[in-house]
């Protein structure tokens, strides 16, 4: 029975812990600091996403105010090409003329672009001489479209309203007119130019007279199929020495068929191999369709070259005519 010694213990109460200066101030301040730190983040966070947003709406209406622009110039540039392609086709022979002059006669023209670098021209004097031409200027689009108006231009001034007749001549005229046209002094000028066939046809008297600038004439009478080469120049500035244009002269049958053309027809890439036509199988075209109708002949040469194409992209201007002595 042993009891310790009795003692006593004073406790003080000091309230709830929150009205406690001792525990209040720490907790209440930890509190508004957390709580402080959380609008602090939340702030930034949304300040952020709508900076963002804002960036992002920018940005659309940036890329849609300059998809506007590219469609707004792309349409001026456009509808610049289709008014140049109206001038072009004004400033070539019309179908309608071609075929009161030369009614059984065909043009294949199938231009690379809207616009094109081969051109074709006709013109019928007071003294029953037809003059035809197909023409491949350097380049095609836009700048071969330039070059082919002033090159039906010079066709104009040298044969209609100067009256030069001879074939080599109105060639000899047109390279000199190029050259001081586009200022070609020296040799370390850009060779600017054309390849072309001229001809002078004379129905009544069956005569032709030819002169060409690498281009050639193809003559099938029969079953015979002639080719008379053009020169090696063409009309412009050349860097070898510059000789004058050579003149053929042709003694022509009734039914003869003529073609002038340029070199985009054979070059064209197609077929199993994705090889070039050739000048070799364009002949053989021609000669096994010469005897056909002369609009037949234009549907057969657009299906030949269809089938060729296949999936191969056209890669060039591509110009035919065919005149039916």
């Amino acid at each position: 029975m042993n009891y310790s010694k009795l003692k006593q213990i004073e406790i003080k109460v000091v309230g709830p812990w929150y009205k406690n200066l001792a525990t209040a101030i720490p907790f209440w301040g930890g509190l508004i600091s957390i709580i402080s730190l959380l609008i602090y983040v939340t702030k930034k966070y949304f300040n952020q996403r709508r900076y963002s947003i804002q960036l992002k709406e920018e940005s659309q209406k940036n890329d849609r105010e300059a998809r506007e622009r590219l469609e707004e110039k792309n349409k001026e540039i456009v509808d610049s090409i289709n008014y140049a392609k109206r001038i072009q086709d004004a400033m070539m022979t019309s179908d309608s003329y071609r075929k009161s002059v030369i009614p059984n006669s065909f043009i294949f023209f199938k231009p690379l672009d809207v616009v094109s670098g081969d051109f074709y021209w006709v013109y019928k004097d007071q003294e029953d001489n037809i003059f035809f031409t197909v023409a491949d200027c350097t380049g095609h689009g836009v700048p071969g479209a330039f070059m082919s108006m002033i090159g039906t231009s010079l066709l104009n001034e040298i044969i209609v309203e100067k009256g030069i007749k001879d074939t080599n001549k109105i060639l000899d005229g047109m390279r000199k007119q190029i050259i001081k046209s586009l200022n070609q002094d020296t040799e370390d000028d850009q060779k600017d130019g054309m390849d072309i066939s001229i001809c002078k046809l004379n129905m009544k008297k069956k005569t032709l007279e030819f002169s060409g600038a690498h281009n050639p004439l193809v003559i099938v009478s029969g079953n015979e199929l002639k080719t008379v080469k053009g020169d090696s120049q063409a009309v412009g500035l050349e860097t070898v020495y510059i000789k004058p244009f050579t003149k053929h002269s042709i003694k022509l049958k009734k039914d003869d068929m003529i073609y002038i053309y340029s070199d985009g027809y054979q070059d064209q890439f197609g077929g199993e191999n994705g090889k070039k036509y050739m000048t070799a199988n364009f002949k053989k075209l021609l000669l096994k369709i010469s005897k056909e109708e002369e609009k037949k002949q234009n549907k057969l040469l657009e299906i030949e070259l269809a089938n060729w194409m296949k999936n191969e992209n056209q890669i060039d201007d591509v110009c035919i005519m065919g005149v039916r002595v």
